[in-house]
């Protein structure tokens, strides 16, 4: 077994986050059976790899400024570029999500491409790499606390949009709250501290809502909802003020954009790493996770869900799974083509059980994939065992005891493009 703790040149506090591996020969009878069952122990060497340290102490740095659920591991992220790159090589994340790949790329000095199909992922991913100065952002935060009040839509036309029933998922008074703070915020001359105040509305949205905080898809929790957005709003923003200001001022080629992964790229063989962390196939639409904090920015989420990879969550039809991996096939042959000779491209992805039985979502993708590109061949499998500690809601559901993964774990696979 192997423990690697990895230290950043610049100033980040994460020596107690790391990453364990065990390689095969030190694999559990139980994690042996999990990776036979998916199909996987033929392919290449088995590895295990699980994410040391608390959830607190993985969102080191800006890690931790919004809660996004079924996020990369940052970790995981940092084990595969210290890994499989140097400095500045180009590291790419397709399907960016949070921005765990862009912020571990910038930390450890390397470039990155980062891509999503969501506004919301990728203003965040702006925000968790920009350094701000602490000063001017209490200065702006104080001005904000000192000018806030709340606005009915008659005195500030910002409704949200996309959502059926507004008053469902927001009372009155805390709509009102909203468009006082967002009235504030669209003030700010800077556009990229305007942008950080955002993202910490945005972080708001959902524990002022009437909407549980605790799980991924939309349930009512009306006991939770807040009358008043100010507080929670503060609250967030002090706690991201620390991140972003001990961010440091990187020299690394960042590029972060809005990008469909099932459209071809601009750009050839180029990337060192790339990193892929899709949507599973019993996962829902991060498009639906994210539609109330899409809805105050005017964004209808409708319209995002429909780049997104084809799931089909609760349908509880195995059929469907053809539909999926056609679409991650097409989707992973696109992103492949961007990758340099002997460069490494890691796709964490997961199984799924319907109706008590096993699909091999992974193994069918994979073959698929192999057929596609005689260049790429697999360099290890891994099964990633996560912690009892891990505060996501994908983790949670997986809970059939007092222990988390025992049901379905998340795989690894490790690819490397031929020279």
């Amino acid at each position: 077994m192997e423990t690697f703790f990895y230290k950043y040149s610049n100033p980040v506090d994460n020596k107690n986050a790391g990453i364990e591996i065990r390689k095969e020969h030190e694999l559990s009878q139980d994690e042996q059976f999990l990776l036979k069952r998916a199909g996987l122990d033929s392919y290449a060497p088995l590895e295990a790899w699980t994410a040391l340290g608390t959830n607190t102490q993985i969102s080191y740095s800006t890690h931790g400024i919004f809660r996004y659920f079924g996020k990369f591991p940052s970790t995981i992220a940092a084990h595969l570029i210290m890994q499989y790159t140097d400095e500045h090589d180009m590291v790419m994340d397709p399907m960016a999500g949070s921005g765990t790949t862009v912020l571990e790329a910038m930390l450890a000095n390397r470039d990155c491409r980062s891509y999503d199909v969501n506004p919301l992922a990728v203003l965040l991913q702006r925000v968790k790499t920009t350094h701000l100065e602490e000063e001017k952002l209490l200065e702006e935060l104080k001005h904000i606390s000192e000018n806030y009040l709340p606005l009915p839509a008659e005195q500030f036309d910002w409704q949200p949009v996309g959502i059926r029933d507004v008053d469902h998922w927001f009372l009155k008074e805390t709509q009102d709250s909203i468009r006082g703070l967002i009235y504030l915020i669209n003030q700010i001359e800077d556009e990229k501290i305007k942008d950080f105040f955002s993202i910490c509305l945005a972080s708001s949205i959902r524990p002022v809502s009437r909407a549980t905080t605790q799980q991924g898809r939309l349930f009512l929790d009306v006991v939770t909802a807040k009358e008043d957005c100010l507080d929670t709003f503060v609250k967030k923003a002090q706690k991201a003020i620390k991140a972003v200001a001990s961010l440091p001022v990187s020299n690394s080629a960042l590029e972060i954009a809005e990008h469909d992964a099932s459209v071809p790229f601009s750009f050839g063989p180029t990337n060192k790493l790339i990193i892929v962390h899709p949507p599973y196939f019993n996962s829902y639409k991060y498009s639906s996770v994210n539609s109330l904090e899409l809805s105050w920015m005017r964004i209808n989420h409708a319209d995002v869900r429909k780049n997104e990879v084809r799931e089909f969550f609760k349908v509880g039809k195995a059929e469907n799974i053809t539909h999926y991996v056609e679409d991650m096939q097409s989707t992973l042959n696109i992103i492949t083509a961007t990758l340099l000779p002997d460069g490494v491209m890691a796709l964490m992805i997961g199984d799924t059980i319907i109706k008590g039985e096993y699909v091999q979502a992974t193994k069918m993708l994979l073959d698929k994939f192999l057929a596609d590109n005689p260049s790429i061949t697999v360099e290890k499998v891994v099964l990633r065992v996560p912690k009892y500690t891990e505060a996501s809601w994908t983790t949670s559901q997986r809970r059939t005891s007092d222990k988390v993964g025992v049901s379905l774990n998340d795989f690894i696979i490790v690819f490397r493009r031929n020279g």
